[in-house]
């Protein structure tokens, strides 16, 4: 059992509480899942623009790019429909994380991961439901402003209108900047608040603005050490994996000679060239040996040709699954952490303990998801 202090160290125990076998699996579930969604959907996007499958494959593998802006309205929402999708499915994941954390802190560690999804599927609604509500405040916020600004338009009337409106106007200005950090906000913690209270959508969207408002300064140092040590821990596990594909093919290359590096160049192919940004990071944030293995590519590689394509192609699918187990590892870590943080800024903030909520309440919410 975690003994949590109710305090400003809580949070730091984000990397140990995120490494989870239990969470990591919900939350490969939710990386797959969502991850699928991403490609579906990024592949029709790129065929509604008239590109084939097979051309979309060989230029961009499992990870197809949003589209450019000239390639056209349909094709662009698609797109986004799936990177909407691949998120909503992350915060579900997220719940059934939360979910372990909460029964954990509690004393539970029998708690199982197929219960934590099964949780988090029947308390969709309510992870989906809360962002939603704050995304509709915002779009009616700037409706309205668009409404002022229309009527501001009308000759002769529009700008008297626009001046006695000046004070008003700029007041929804700000609520607007505000529930938009709401928003923001309710992204990170709504997975956090349904799995420690298995409350509704509206009790979720109370609690991300209770938290806004009557602890601003905490919740945002807490968000940030949360944030911070779960990409330092990430960073440790991705430096680690490096070392360890150096030394597999430092081997390797001995070995087979020019014929591996052409190998791995095509292996790399198959993740998104974004994610080598860390090529260029200074030595002493990433070490220049550990680049030996990752060839600097400008292009997608070549696709080979008989046991070196199905080799290159299954090593390429190994490094996808790999990155999505190094992605599970973040998710859990940042799940659990905003689930800690969260339960010390409710204690802050309404002086209650969801640690000691009665244990009839959750035999309750499992009889429910049950059902």
């Amino acid at each position: 059992m975690q003994e949590l202090t109710l305090s400003v160290r809580d949070p730091w125990m984000t990397p140990r509480l995120g490494a989870s076998v239990k969470k990591m699996s919900v939350a490969i579930r939710a990386v797959v899942l969502g991850y699928l969604a991403y490609a579906i959907f990024g592949h029709l996007s790129y065929l509604v623009m008239g590109r084939p499958v097979a051309e979309t494959w060989t230029l961009y593998r499992f990870f197809p790019p949003p589209p450019g802006i000239g390639s056209g309205i349909g094709s662009m929402l698609i797109w986004d429909m799936g990177a909407v999708t691949a998120v909503l499915s992350l915060m579900i994941g997220g719940t059934g994380i939360a979910k372990i954390t909460y029964r954990q802190l509690k004393g539970d560690n029998f708690y199982g991961n197929s219960d934590a999804w099964r949780y988090a599927l029947a308390r969709g609604r309510s992870t989906l439901g809360t962002p939603f509500i704050n995304a509709v405040l915002l779009a009616l916020i700037c409706l309205a402003l668009w409404v002022v600004g229309w009527i501001s338009s009308i000759p002769f009337a529009g700008p008297l209108f626009l001046g006695l409106m000046a004070l008003p106007t700029f007041g929804l200005a700000l609520l607007a900047v505000y529930v938009a950090v709401a928003f923001l906000l309710s992204l990170l913690y709504t997975p956090s608040v349904i799995g420690a209270t298995g409350e509704d959508a509206l009790e979720g969207t109370i609690q991300v603005f209770g938290l806004l408002w009557n602890n601003p300064w905490r919740t945002a140092g807490y968000t940030v050490t949360v944030v911070l040590t779960a990409l330092m821990a990430a960073w440790v596990l991705a430096i680690l994996s490096l070392l360890a594909l150096t030394v597999l093919g430092g081997v390797l290359s001995a070995v087979m000679g020019p014929s591996f590096d052409t190998m791995a160049a095509g292996t790399i192919s198959y993740l998104p060239l974004k994610s080598l940004f860390f090529i260029d990071l200074p030595m002493w944030i990433w070490p220049g040996p550990l680049m030996n293995l990752l060839p600097a590519v400008d292009v997608m590689a070549l696709p080979l040709t008989g046991s070196q394509g199905v080799a290159v192609f299954i090593g390429g699918i190994s490094l996808v699954i790999v990155s999505g187990v190094l992605l599970s590892y973040v998710i859990s870590c940042l799940a659990s952490g905003f689930t800690v943080s969260y339960i010390v800024l409710r204690r802050m903030k309404d002086g209650e303990d969801l640690l000691e909520w009665s244990d009839d309440v959750d035999e309750l919410e499992y009889r429910e998801v049950g059902d």
